[in-house]
C-alpha cells in the first residue's frame, strides 16, 4: 500500500526520522482544542510573515469598517434632506390651499378647454366660453394644485406665485420661432 510517507520518502521531500516519527491522530470531534475553529487563522508567535498579513488584514478590515460607516452617514443625511424636502412641500400645500380655498373661478358648467403648456407637456383647463376670452386677455390666471389646474383672480395668482412660482403656467402668447419669412421679397429687377 503505498501511502503519503513513502510517496515523500521516494520524491526526496523527507528523510527516514521524520516517518519514523509516531503519528498524532486527530480525536473523533468535529472540532478539536488544538485547531482554531473555521474562519480563524492561528498566529504562531515570532512568526514575522503572519504577524505583517494580520496587520494587512486589520488595515483593510478599517478600511472596509470605515467605507460602511461612509456609506451609512451618506444614506441617512440622504433620508433625512428627503423628509425635510418632504415636510417643506406638505407646508407649502397647505399654505397654498389655504391660499385657494373658495378663491377658484372654476364652474361645474365649464366645457370649453384652454390648453397651454406647463413644465414641459401641454395642459388644460376647463372653463366658460367668458373666462376662456379672460384668460387669454390676462384678466384671470391659472393655477396648479396637486395636479389639477385651477382659475383665480389676479390678486391669489400673485400671492400664489410668491409662495410657488414653478407651480403657476405662462399663458402668455409666444413668438413664433425666427424662420426668415419675415423679411421682405427680394425684388425682381435685383441683378446679383
Amino acid at each position: 500500500m503505498g501511502s503519503l510517507q513513502d510517496a515523500l520518502l521516494n520524491a526526496g521531500l523527507a528523510d527516514e526520522s521524520q516517518a519514523k516519527k509516531p503519528r498524532r491522530d486527530r480525536p473523533a470531534g468535529p472540532r478539536s482544542k488544538t485547531r482554531p475553529p473555521k474562519g480563524r487563522k492561528s498566529v504562531k508567535k515570532g512568526s514575522e510573515s503572519k504577524g505583517s498579513k494580520l496587520r494587512e488584514e486589520s488595515d483593510l478590515e478599517r478600511a472596509y469598517r470605515a467605507r460602511a460607516n461612509a456609506e451609512k452617514q451618506e444614506r441617512e443625511a440622504n433620508k433625512r434632506a428627503r423628509v425635510e424636502a418632504q415636510e417643506a412641500r406638505r407646508k407649502r400645500n397647505q399654505a397654498l390651499d389655504a391660499l385657494v380655498k373658495d378663491r377658484t373661478l372654476n364652474r361645474k358648467d365649464a366645457d370649453v378647454p384652454r390648453y397651454f403648456e406647463h413644465l414641459g407637456r401641454i395642459r388644460r383647463v376647463l372653463c366658460t366660453p367668458d373666462q376662456r376670452e379672460q384668460l387669454n386677455r390676462g384678466d384671470i390666471g391659472v393655477v396648479n394644485l396637486r395636479g389639477s389646474y385651477l382659475l383665480v383672480a389676479l390678486e391669489t395668482l400673485a400671492k400664489y406665485r410668491g409662495i410657488a412660482p414653478d407651480l403657476v403656467p405662462d399663458l402668455s402668447p409666444r413668438e413664433p420661432d425666427d424662420d426668415g419669412s419675415h423679411y421682405p421679397d427680394v425684388p425682381d429687377d435685383l441683378i446679383w
